[in-house]
């Protein structure tokens, strides 16, 4: 209801399994469906060669400048217009080598973000979150797919899939950082409590 409420005119999917379930196995149908689906009549096919994946936690993009400050900062951070997330997502999309990558992603913003200095990582960090950019070409290729059954970590998991297996490639872009929503509350508001109640045990 909430989502309907933001977003009347939207096509939403809604899953016949139990929301508490696992966020990997809403991330698996996206994925499936997308790779390739027909309708009931067959007369409508649905396959496309690039999603975005997206948490609805995301607050804005900041663009990573390099400058020359005098304590030593050698970038800031500009705000961009309408939450800068078409810059950014633009800037992965217009790569040359994008149909070579399996997942693509951006830099999160701790606070720190001005200190990193490669524009670009490739298959140097498996932290790709809450935001990603999935070939899905390539990954049905190399037979990569989110586990169903996780119900947290879900990125990093398909991440290390692709780490480890040949062909596979991830980029991860730090001309653009992201920040997002740290909430106690929402989809994952149960695995978050059970996570702390095992860490008060040990």
């Amino acid at each position: 209801a909430i989502y309907r409420s933001h977003w009347p005119q939207a096509l939403l999917l809604v899953l016949s399994r139990p929301g508490e379930t696992a966020i990997g196995y809403a991330r698996w149908v996206v994925q499936k469906i997308c790779t390739g689906s027909t309708s009931g009549d067959r007369y409508f096919h649905l396959r496309l060669p690039f999603i975005w994946m997206a948490d609805d936690l995301l607050v804005s993009f900041y663009r990573l400048e390099a400058v020359k400050l005098c304590d030593g900062r050698t970038r800031i951070m500009r705000a961009l217009p309408r939450k800068g997330f078409r810059e950014a997502f633009l800037a992965v999309q217009q790569r040359e080598d994008i149909c070579d990558i399996s997942i693509s992603g951006f830099l999160r913003d701790r606070g720190a973000s001005v200190l990193v200095k490669n524009d670009w990582m490739m298959d140097g960090s498996l932290a790709l979150q809450k935001v990603v950019l999935l070939n899905l070409v390539l990954l049905q290729e190399l037979q990569i797919a989110y586990c169903p059954v996780l119900r947290k970590s879900e990125d990093l998991a398909i991440c290390y899939e692709v780490a480890q297996t040949p062909g596979g490639h991830l980029l991860k872009c730090q001309s653009y950082a992201y920040r997002a929503r740290h909430l106690e509350r929402g989809g994952a508001e149960e695995v978050r409590r059970e996570c702390r109640t095992a860490a008060r045990l040990f």
